[in-house]
């Protein structure tokens, strides 16, 4: 669809805004090149924003920054979405305050959903995030772009070049979910350990249908669409009834109720990884039945953490 020079000049504005959210600070004549205008050009787009109620900020002469809090969400929005906000606050700013104060609070709902909310629920910070790494991931998904980035493994650091499919959040951690071009494989990697992303000309076909009811299934970022390993553990009495209250994982099911009040629950995971740590912290109030490795392994990791105890003491 041909755009009319309003709606071109909208889709440039918020093409500006999204710059503005994701630097720092940004110059005129640097806008002027992106945009392929003039410098004058910019500087009554971003007078534009300035009216309308985005706190743009002249820094220094010619370089201008936008405090980052205005629209918590905006990498969510496409270009057009973000010219339909621009239009609406320039318009409610012509209005007068009693119609820019409605606007306002309607924007503020939309962008911060935390807001008078009746209910708390407590999710605990997340590793220091790159917005502007986040912002691209989630453009190429959109778009269905392959990448390729830097990725610092525990083991080597090497380059990954991958169809990306999602970016999950798993206890304090984000992490890309992407296949593995070379190998085929699924994989998942921490965002805080991806450097010089570059998003490919290529495209993938799609995303993997049946990801969401993966993920949505899992509790641990070692999930895997093959449930083919069980677990079975003994849960005494004193804690048996945390595990008949809710679902410690997903695919539990408690096998047998003891006359004493302790438990036997089985968990069906594709990795052995996606509840190890929620069995390791109920120590010492469980007991693994099978498999024996499973068992042999724990007892490995509980008789070098009492060998470090009694270093320490």
């Amino acid at each position: 669809m041909k755009l009319n020079k309003s709606q071109g000049k909208l889709i440039r504005i918020g093409q500006i805004l999204r710059i503005l959210m994701e630097k720092e600070h940004i110059s005129c004549v640097w806008l002027s090149k992106q945009f392929q205008t003039t410098p004058r050009t910019i500087q009554r787009d971003l007078l534009l924003l300035k009216t309308s109620g985005f706190p743009v900020h002249e820094i220094s002469k010619g370089s201008y920054s936008l405090k980052k809090d205005l629209l918590k969400n905006f990498e969510v929005f496409d270009d057009t979405e973000l010219a339909v906000i621009i239009a609406l606050k320039n318009l409610v700013g012509q209005l007068g305050a009693p119609f820019q104060q409605a606007a306002e609070n309607v924007l503020d709902r939309l962008s911060d959903t935390e807001v008078n909310m009746p209910v708390f629920i407590r999710i605990d910070e997340p590793v220091s995030l790159d917005m502007s790494l986040f912002n691209k991931i989630v453009r190429a998904i959109s778009q269905k772009k392959k990448v390729s980035f830097q990725y610092a493994s525990i083991q080597k650091g090497h380059i990954a070049k991958i169809e990306p499919y999602k970016v999950v959040h798993f206890s304090g951690f984000w992490y890309l979910i992407g296949l593995e071009i070379d190998t085929g494989i699924i994989k998942r990697y921490a965002l805080d350990k991806i450097s010089g992303l570059k998003v490919g000309p290529e495209n993938f076909k799609k995303i993997p249908s049946n990801l969401d009811r993966t993920l949505k299934e899992s509790s641990s970022i070692w999930f895997t669409g093959n449930e083919n390993i069980e677990i079975v553990i003994l849960v005494d009495a004193e804690r048996s009834h945390y595990f008949k209250r809710r679902k410690m994982y997903p695919t539990q099911k408690i096998l047998e109720e003891k006359t004493d009040g302790s438990i036997v629950v089985s968990y069906r995971v594709g990795h052995w990884q996606e509840i190890w740590t929620m069995i390791k912290s109920w120590i010492p109030y469980v007991m693994i039945l099978k498999p024996k490795d499973l068992n042999d392994k724990l007892l490995v990791d509980v008789r070098q953490w009492i060998s470090w105890q009694k270093e320490i003491s």
